[in-house]
């Protein structure tokens, strides 16, 4: 890295977070400061609700990071964090975490500690699990962890009563535990990319499932009987399955979007109740991210022999009072 960058960015991380102390702010962001370790006076934020530490080179939290008492968000996403920061378990009253894009291999039975969690984000980083510990989060809202190398889904998240949003694109699944009916909160499912072989009889079970995102499994027929039991469905995505159906097959059911079907989203007065999320487009697709995982531009790449590529680096810092 340019030494200039290096000393202006570290310079300015700095100076954000004197400008959160004196102002008692309760966010504070420092994403892309490309920062090995949290700076210490983060920990004097007394009044800190957020903090956002996105694209950096994190390989830890701070031991001291329970004394954030008033912490609610935490987003540490796009890290080099190789474990799950077990400093966290004394974080209780977090209520959004997201750990995603980090190579973590376990979360460990910690996890069980944050139970005020609604948000949980750890999407494509290396879990081969779900520790059933995650059962302990009875508050948990929205559970996302695509992308990963998940074989079987854990009874702990069966224990899940008021999840609303479950996205487990990209694994290895190839079924689900019986008790997955457990979850009548359940709106969104996305197990798209797995290697299921049929949509499990379970999910008829759960009665306010309204978007069922299946595409690209192994399915090459259709049980009409479990079809005919998810007519509550506002959607249900077999595309990209080795699916061999007829016409009639077709047409019969208007809610299903399969190559060759004409999908017409039926009304969603079907079994409506009062939470008008249910019905909202903003729950028919898996987001890449969460809500607290903040997007941001691609960088040019940083070419330490180019000094005219420290410009736009440095115009971040150019402040007009």
């Amino acid at each position: 890295m340019n030494p200039l960058f290096e000393y202006f960015q570290h310079n300015h991380a700095l100076a954000k977070i004197e400008y959160a102390i004196m102002t008692k702010s309760s966010c504070l962001t420092l994403e892309d400061f490309d920062l090995e370790m949290l700076p210490e006076s983060v920990l004097k934020c007394e009044h800190l609700g957020e903090l956002l530490l996105a694209h950096n080179k994190l390989q830890s939290v701070s031991l001291q990071i329970n004394s954030l008492k008033n912490l609610h968000t935490l987003a540490i996403d796009y890290n080099n964090l190789d474990r799950f920061p077990n400093e966290l378990k004394e974080l209780t009253q977090l209520k959004f975490l997201n750990i995603s894009h980090n190579p973590i291999k376990d979360l460990t039975e910690h996890i069980g500690c944050l139970t005020n969690l609604e948000h949980l984000w750890c999407n494509a980083c290396c879990l081969s699990a779900i520790p059933n510990a995650i059962g302990n989060l009875e508050h948990l809202d929205t559970f996302g962890a695509r992308n990963n190398f998940i074989s079987q889904i854990s009874p702990g998240v069966c224990k899940l009563v008021k999840l609303r949003w479950l996205t487990l694109d990209n694994n290895k699944l190839t079924s689900v535990p019986a008790a997955f009916e457990n979850l009548q909160s359940l709106i969104h499912l996305n197990l798209a990319h797995n290697h299921f072989n049929s949509i499990p009889y379970t999910l008829c079970k759960l009665k306010k499932l309204r978007y069922l995102l299946f595409q690209s499994n192994e399915l090459f027929s259709i049980n009409e009987s479990v079809l005919l039991k998810m007519k509550q469905l506002y959607k249900i995505n077999l595309m990209n399955n080795p699916i061999s159906s007829n016409k009639e097959t077709l047409t019969k059911f208007n809610n299903i979007l399969l190559p060759g079907a004409n999908f017409e989203a039926p009304s969603q007065d079907v079994e409506s109740d009062s939470d008008s999320e249910s019905t909202s487009t903003d729950w028919e697709d898996s987001i890449g991210s969460s809500e607290i995982d903040f997007g941001r531009s691609e960088e040019a790449s940083d070419d330490e022999d180019a000094p005219v590529d420290v410009l736009p680096k440095l115009s971040k810092y150019l402040l007009t009072y």
